[in-house]
């Protein structure tokens, strides 16, 4: 897979740590947000449940695979001491894994504000499929995008970046309408919780699109500092969609 940008850069001693550890901390956290939800769910009101149960599922796919990204990164490069960096080994590391993660949690949470909003029974089905579908339409499309990140990333990445950003817009737009109309009917303790949601929602999905432009800026994209640089994006932004926003 020399298609993903990390198997065409060496890393310094530095540069390797800081891969790793974002990724550790990435997978550690979700996996204390893991039993956070199994713990608190006998406490959660019994029509909130099945939205614990989402985010338990969200939490377990996502540390399980953030661990697998990390086990990839340690086999796939070695240290050699001739250069004093850390290089590839027979193997390749698979970024890929994300979207997979991406693929399993993206629908959850896009879905989870739903047993909260005042939303007839008669259309809940049918803003599930919406944004269900839009979600997980978005990572396949970026999916297929990152194949060409290292080939042309300011060709093929650029377009497929673009068509990804299509249903982004499409989903964001729902959200943003339903969660806004909330906020009239919400008590004003949960309208404020809602509010603050809808900044983060914002601030943190908007954070993949700046990761996933990051190969195509310019030498900087396509170096180890662009590699690091991305994997710290793409793991700041998991744990704050995931593990907060959840």
């Amino acid at each position: 897979m020399l298609w993903n940008l990390e198997n065409i850069v060496e890393f310094t001693p530095a540069q390797f740590d800081l891969m790793s550890t974002v990724l550790t901390i990435g997978y550690a956290a979700h996996f204390a947000g893991l039993a956070y939800f199994i713990l608190s769910r006998k406490n959660v009101a019994p029509k909130y449940r099945s939205m614990t149960t989402m985010s338990v599922v969200v939490m377990l796919s996502a540390a399980l695979l953030l661990l697998r990204l990390d086990v990839s990164l340690q086999q796939a490069f070695t240290y050699d001491a001739a250069s004093g960096m850390y290089v590839l080994s027979d193997m390749t590391y698979n970024h890929g894994y994300r979207y997979l993660n991406w693929l399993i949690d993206v629908p959850l949470l896009l879905t989870q504000s739903f047993f909260v909003l005042n939303i007839a029974k008669k259309d809940l089905f049918g803003y599930r499929m919406k944004l269900g579908g839009a979600g997980a339409l978005m990572v396949i499309l970026g999916y297929v995008g990152q194949f060409y990140e290292v080939m042309d990333p300011l060709g093929a990445l650029l377009w497929w970046g673009i068509a990804a950003t299509i249903p982004f817009i499409y989903f964001t737009a729902i959200f943003w309408r339903l969660t806004g109309e909330s906020l009239s009917y919400l008590p004003a303790e949960a309208a404020a919780t809602m509010k603050n949601i809808r900044y983060l929602f914002m601030f943190s999905w908007n954070l993949y699109i700046v990761a996933y432009i990051v190969p195509m800026l310019g030498d900087f994209g396509q170096s180890a500092e662009g590699a690091v640089t991305r994997t710290y994006l793409f793991t700041i932004a998991d744990v704050l969609s995931k593990i907060i926003y959840g």
